[in-house]
């Protein structure tokens, strides 16, 4: 497998080292295999994205719990009621298994469960609030009016003032009191320049100042219309009113900025020029603030497999050989695949431009690995990332060999409407579950629910694919037809 910056999965290599030698000898090996099941089903269960998405629903739970004993005020009674909304998403989420969507909900009803018990004071402080959610690499944080660098700390506190700097081998990402979710790329340093809410009409405004680098910034819709968020760069501003996503980058050398719209639309401003970007578009900025002609971002591709959270099971996980493919884009040249040990990717294992819609990789440890792809057009314009997906490679070692029983998969509703199927089911209680290769949530006690869009007109073959946590997996196809439209 072609590398760039190659790390091994420590924490599951060194676990399985240690745990031989500690306990094999002790107690021999039956012990071990049973310990090291128990451990691997801790590992994959209770580690990682589900532990941090459980302790930040714990934390929003107590905070609501105290703005129940505040009296009741208009301004109050909505921060409390938001609160409840988010923390009921943050448990729906979690219920799911995307403990990564409940982690970021729960931590948007702590915010309002603090901005809510700030106004009890009346001293909006919890508005001003921006909390860092997620961490890789060298980050580091400056206060407003302070000169000495400090280490950034996961949910860390920050301040209208505060400047988050990454070195090429760190990145994070914020949440603010908007719901907003900015990433901050390696090598980038952005500053909060405003945090403000209109105690009468509700407006708010966050606004962001990169430096340098490259952020992109996930907005959600605002609560009351005039409310906007923010990214500013050399002299170009990107202003976001609706949910959506955009992608702001500055080069400090050449004082250049480009503007990338993903998802929603967003208002550019230069001192002498405006203009209205559509989702799929970009527009790029000189030094001296002159805007060019806006230009098309290629689409985002579509990954096909493996499916998400796909487990690999093999007795020497290195000599595993893995294959990753992703639809066409129409138009695209080429594309530039991603993989990483940890989400934000930030020292990837992979990172390389290809010129088909797959790629083979080997010689990989065991462990959680993400992958992504982006299109890139004859233009060289790289359009956004793919969401990235999750697969596990593990050892035969620690795999619950006394379960060879495939799940069931049983449907129990299949109904075509249109080019789109409604689909019900069940499966085995904590088995993953794909239909056409897409991740689908199952319910704690097996259930399944999804609605799937057929893709071609004719004969279409719907595939599930079931996977258990001892790695056995089970198949079964539907067939359904659409009609020409």
């Amino acid at each position: 497998m072609a590398r760039q910056g190659y790390k091994s999965s420590i924490i599951n290599v060194e676990w399985f080292n240690v745990t031989y030698k500690s306990v094999a000898m002790a107690v021999g090996g039956v012990l071990l295999l049973l310990l090291g099941a128990g451990l691997y089903w801790y590992y994959f269960h209770s580690y990682g994205p589900r532990e941090a998405a459980g302790e930040a629903i714990q934390n929003a739970e107590r905070a609501l719990i105290k703005t129940r004993t505040l009296d009741s005020t208009e301004k109050i009674d909505r921060s409390r009621e938001s609160a409840e909304v988010a923390l009921g998403e943050a448990h729906s989420a979690f219920s799911f298994h995307n403990y990564e969507t409940a982690e970021i909900a729960a931590i948007r009803s702590l915010n309002l469960s603090q901005q809510a018990l700030s106004l009890a004071v009346d001293d909006g402080t919890a508005l001003q609030l921006v909390r860092i959610v997620r961490l890789e690499g060298d980050v580091r944080v400056k206060r407003a009016g302070e000169f000495a660098w400090e280490a950034a700390d996961r949910r860390q506190e920050l301040r209208v003032g505060d400047q988050v700097k990454t070195a090429s081998s760190g990145s994070a990402e914020l949440i603010y009191m908007d719901g907003t979710v900015t990433r901050i790329e390696p090598g980038s340093l952005l500053e909060i320049r405003d945090l403000f809410e209109d105690p009468v009409t509700k407006v708010r405004r966050v606004r962001e100042r990169l430096s340098w680098g490259e952020v992109t910034s996930s907005t959600r819709e605002p609560q009351v219309n005039g409310s906007y968020h923010e990214v500013s760069a050399g002299r170009v501003s990107a202003r976001a009113v609706d949910a959506g996503e955009i992608r702001v980058a500055f080069d400090r050398q050449q004082k250049t900025s480009v503007i990338d719209v993903f998802k929603g639309t967003v208002e550019v401003e230069t001192p002498d020029r405006r203009e209205a970007l559509e989702e799929g578009e970009r527009i790029r900025a000189n030094a001296s603030g002159q805007l060019g002609a806006k230009e098309l971002l290629p689409g985002i591709p579509r990954l096909v497999s493996p499916s998400d959270e796909r487990v690999f099971v093999h007795q020497d996980p290195r000599q595993l050989t893995l294959s990753l493919n992703w639809e066409e884009v129409p138009g695209a040249r080429e594309y530039k695949l991603m993989i990483a040990d940890q989400i934000l990717f930030t020292n990837p294992i992979y990172d390389a431009i290809r010129k088909g819609t797959s790629a083979e990789i080997q010689g990989v440890d065991a462990g959680d690995y993400y992958w992504r792809v982006a299109a890139v057009s004859p233009g060289n314009v790289q359009g956004s990332f793919s969401a990235p997906r999750r697969f596990r490679v593990s050892s035969q070692v620690i795999r619950d060999r006394a379960d060879t029983t495939p799940p069931e998969i049983r449907v129990t509703e299949f109904v075509q409407v249109g080019p789109m199927l409604i689909i019900n089911g069940m499966t085995e209680p904590g088995a993953n579950l794909w239909i056409d290769n897409e991740k689908i949530d199952v319910s704690e006690d097996g259930s399944f629910y999804s609605v799937v869009r057929l893709r071609e007109e004719g004969v279409n073959e719907v595939r599930f694919v079931a996977q258990d946590n001892a790695g056995n997996e089970a198949t079964t196809t539907r067939s359904t037809f659409v009609e020409q439209w």
